[in-house]
């Protein structure tokens, strides 16, 4: 491929992600005047980003085939920082904080491209907005899709986004026959 259709390529994504940066903006200024609390379009990003999340998982197995099947947090958290968010966010990840017993991490997001071009008001912040909660429940639905049920909560403060994801179960009963480890 030559360096101009490269170029143009690097170019065309980075104009989709940040028309998509916008429109994520919009949309959730839009939803500030629907719900009126912060604290209900919380919940609607999280919803509408397990949703999403549910889907990329088929995604992302699809394109990644050589992903060993996590059986523990660690290795998890390896993969949301290495592939997935790097894949699917463009930027790099690291997961630090683990509790004893590595059942609750974060995963720090280097630059957020969600709030690349926005500001969020402290006062929204104060009144229970979490911005980039999309995100979290990204991560939520596909590791649902996965068999494994976690909580994930985002958090902004400054240039960073911290995503705090806590452990609560296999779910066994989603697994294929032959599956039960």
């Amino acid at each position: 491929m030559s360096k101009a259709i490269k170029q143009n390529l690097a170019d065309s994504k980075k104009m989709s992600a940040e028309l998509f940066c916008l429109t994520y903006g919009a949309m959730v200024t839009e939803m500030l005047k629907d719900y009126e609390d912060p604290k209900d379009v919380t919940i609607q990003l999280d919803k509408m980003g397990f949703n999403m999340g549910t889907r990329l998982a088929d995604d992302f197995l699809a394109k990644n085939a050589n992903v060993p099947r996590c059986v523990d947090t660690r290795q998890i958290a390896d993969v949301l920082c290495r592939t997935a968010i790097p894949c699917y966010l463009g930027v790099s990840a690291t997961a630090s904080s683990w509790t004893s017993g590595d059942r609750e991490f974060t995963i720090t997001l280097e630059s957020n491209p969600l709030t690349e071009l926005v500001q969020v008001t402290p006062n929204l912040v104060s009144a229970g907005l979490s911005y980039s909660q999309m995100i979290a429940g990204a991560i939520r639905g596909a590791l649902e899709a996965v068999h494994f049920k976690v909580y994930a909560s985002a958090t902004d403060s400054g240039s960073n986004t911290e995503i705090r994801i806590r452990f609560d179960q296999v779910l066994k009963d989603s697994l294929p026959a032959g599956e039960d480890d």
